[in-house]
């Protein structure tokens, strides 16, 4: 059996940089994933995200992702992709960002077969629980994107509701 996992990362506390907890909310309330699957709250794991991928065949990230580009905006990357960007793209308020745990994980031979990191591009990340009208909109539509690839590689995952926000 195939082990996958989908791991939202961000805090809560600061409104769009949660958007990869809320996305899980999102799709733990409207699909259904097959056996071996795993949704996962990652919250701020840093170095932590180590263990959360180790031993997966399967792993697909979300975080937000610092960017010139409108907000909104999904840019989905190779685990080459991230270790390859410069600067601070996806180290917003984590204490480590995706790009330090994914070059450790290198160093201890840990790596899923398939990787795919969903990054969106915040509109605000002032103090408040709830994401921005831009990322709220967005929310459903990256869901479904996230869905159609995982489809793709042949995972049977059923809606559940009328795709609620």
């Amino acid at each position: 059996m195939i082990s996958a996992t989908i791991i939202g990362l961000g805090n809560i506390l600061f409104q769009d940089e949660g958007f990869g907890v809320h996305l899980i909310k999102f799709l733990k309330k409207n699909y259904s994933f097959p056996e071996g699957f795993t949704l996962i709250d990652g919250g701020c794991a840093g170095l932590s995200l180590i263990n959360l991928i180790r031993d997966k065949d399967l792993v697909f990230i979300v975080d937000v992702y610092l960017s010139d580009s409108p907000p909104g905006t999904l840019k989905v990357f190779s685990w080459e992709e991230i270790e390859n960007l410069g600067g601070q793209h996806f180290a917003s308020v984590h204490q480590f960002g995706v790009k330090d745990a994914l070059g450790l994980a290198r160093l201890y031979h840990i790596r899923p077969k398939t990787f795919k990191a969903y990054a969106v591009v915040p509109e605000s990340m002032e103090l408040g629980t709830e994401l921005s009208p831009t990322l709220r909109k967005n929310l459903p539509l990256i869901a479904e994107r996230i869905v159609k690839d995982l489809r793709e590689l042949n995972f049977v995952i059923r809606e559940e509701n009328s795709l609620c926000v």
